[in-house]
């Protein structure tokens, strides 16, 4: 996709941009710093004419007129930190300056990609993968979620994923699946690895939908708003829902102190990588599109390793794969049974290398 200069554009030219409608628009602005400084040293400024020869144009005009033409950011990322030539500076240096607070507000040159967006009505299959290790306790939770999801008015998929439980987890969702057969088409998989990124996949690489969504099946977020979340999800193939439980008042235990500490943490530090708002990076119920899941599969990061949940893989890749990030705030009550397959430390340092990773990269 191609990147064009705003500063060089006429004022007809900028609105057929819009007029084209492409499916994307990839648009260079100078950074509000740098703008006034580049014309005045071309003495094309008011100060020293009657009037002037190129555009004036900043990120906040584009968004505007972007709008206008039903157009939606994506995100802005610094493009070029001066006008000064850095081709001896390494690269990673360069990406991770990129993002630093003030330095990336203060760049030469900023970059902002839109897409045009288009509600639909779609009655595509949906694909909902569970994944499910040492849950037979909240089986009831199970049942009841099964009940809800006949709400949705499109075709289900549903593939559970059971992650070699120490319980009965598997003779449990063999059962759900029997009696369930009827109303969707549900498959059971045995996890063949470990970790819940490797249960995702395992769910995915079968599936048939063109909406994806990851429920876990302890179903502390409130299942009326994950199916709320994936309708939404189903309107247009270009966003990421990513659930969201810190926005309202979450349920007494529902989440360990040390984890909502850490949470928070990784959720201001990946908004700052990206330069996009998120609300809760680990919560495990996102909702994306098949194109995008092709995307991922294309560039080798869905069948990555590196991060043992997969969820800071899917934000940061869909920052990389203009992808809209969006926010859903649902509600998250404490755990019925059982407890979190998770390793508050050992974990945390896993994901706190895939940040550096994506923040020396090009994103």
């Amino acid at each position: 996709m191609k990147s064009v200069n705003t500063w060089n554009l006429t004022n007809n030219k900028l609105h057929q941009l819009f007029k084209d409608n492409n499916e994307f628009i990839s648009l260079k602005v100078r950074g509000n710093t740098w703008e006034p400084i580049t014309r005045w040293l071309k003495l094309d400024s008011r100060l020293f004419k009657e009037t002037t020869n190129k555009a004036r144009i900043t990120l906040c005009d584009i968004e505007s007129l972007a709008e206008i033409y039903n157009y939606r950011s994506i995100r802005w990322k610094a493009k070029k930190l001066t006008p000064i030539s850095t081709k001896l500076i390494p690269n990673f240096i360069k990406n991770t300056l990129r993002k630093v607070p003030i330095i990336k507000q203060l760049a030469f040159e900023l970059e902002i990609v839109f897409y045009k967006y288009h509600e639909k009505k779609s009655n595509q299959l949906i694909s909902i993968v569970i994944p499910a290790r040492n849950e037979e306790g909240n089986k009831e939770l199970l049942i009841q979620a099964l009940n809800k999801f006949k709400q949705i008015p499109n075709q289900l998929e549903i593939i559970f994923v059971e992650g070699n439980s120490k319980d009965n987890t598997y003779s449990m969702l063999n059962d759900l699946k029997d009696n369930f057969s009827e109303s969707f088409k549900i498959s059971l998989l045995k996890q063949t690895s470990k970790g819940k990124k490797n249960a995702v996949v395992e769910g995915f690489n079968i599936s048939s939908g063109e909406t994806l969504a990851i429920i876990d099946s302890d179903f502390t977020v409130d299942i009326n708003d994950s199916i709320n979340a994936i309708m939404e999800s189903t309107k247009n193939e270009n966003i990421l829902i990513n659930c969201a439980r810190t926005t309202f008042p979450m349920e007494k235990n529902a989440m360990r102190w040390a984890n909502y500490i850490g949470n928070r943490c990784f959720a201001i530090f990946l908004s700052i990588l990206i330069n996009k708002p998120v609300s809760d990076s680990l919560c495990g119920t996102k909702i994306f599109s098949r194109k995008f899941f092709n995307l991922m599969k294309q560039n080798g990061s869905w069948d990555s390793k590196i991060d043992p949940f997969g969820d800071f893989t899917i934000i940061f890749e869909a920052a990389n794969n203009n992808i809209k990030i969006l926010n859903y705030p649902v509600r998250y009550y404490a755990r019925k049974s059982g407890a979190p397959n998770i390793s508050r430390w050992i974990d945390g340092l896993k994901l706190l290398r895939v940040c550096l990773v994506y923040m020396v990269s090009d994103i």
